[in-house]
């Protein structure tokens, strides 16, 4: 067997572990469903994880640290100067809004392995990864609620409670997210993007913009 780093043969195990969980549930899987699947030895994986439990916390750590990441490099970045609200179209508007959500979804949500696993697997699992999950959650809603700050400021959405309409927008894609999940179709991030954007800013858009 060829040499591998430390780092990537962690990648591996993370990588194939997701995939086992997703496919199997967390509590129907164990250490050698991961085994097998990262064609590894259980003394391979207890280099890096003690149990079934630690590694499907790292999944979740790796999921926040995607959000924060986000996070930091929109700080980072000139803020979005919008055009005055007379020059924007409500399409317009709809669409730049989904394009946003879309990039939150991509980074929270990598692969509908993750997605399945922040939405169906780890919820209710213990204290540890209902704290992660919650920090996952906040980190999202600050994300859209940092966008909807921006809009308000350049008057393209009226007065409102940014926080309060970040929280419902996230979780409104989670719920939609969760009902592709247990129908069991294929999740698409695009459309739960779209019709997010269209369903609240539709509610939210000034008066100002034209038709």
């Amino acid at each position: 067997m060829s040499y591998m780093r430390s780092e990537a043969r962690q990648r591996q195990i993370l990588s194939c572990a997701k995939r086992v969980f997703a496919e199997r549930g967390f509590h129907a899987s164990n250490v050698s469903h991961i085994c097998e699947a990262a064609g590894i030895g259980r003394g391979t994986l207890y280099q890096y994880f003690p149990n079934k439990r630690a590694v499907l916390t790292e999944i979740l750590r790796e999921t926040l640290d995607r959000a924060k990441a986000l996070m930091e490099r929109q700080e980072r970045e000139a803020p979005v100067v919008l055009a005055p609200p007379e020059k924007i179209s409500r399409a317009a508007a709809i669409e730049f809004t989904a394009r946003q959500l879309r990039e939150l979804l991509e980074v929270v949500f990598a692969d509908e392995d993750t997605l399945r696993i922040v939405l169906r697997e780890a919820v209710g699992l213990d204290v540890g990864a209902e704290t992660i999950l919650a920090e996952i959650d906040d980190a999202a809603i600050g994300i859209v609620e940092r966008a909807l700050v921006t809009a308000q400021q350049a008057g393209v959405i009226r007065a409102l409670d940014p926080r309060a309409v970040a929280t419902l927008v996230v979780g409104g894609v989670e719920k939609l997210a969760l009902a592709a999940l247990r129908s069991e179709t294929p999740v698409d991030l695009d459309k739960l993007a779209r019709e997010a954007a269209a369903l609240h800013a539709i509610g939210t858009l000034s008066d100002r913009l034209k038709p």
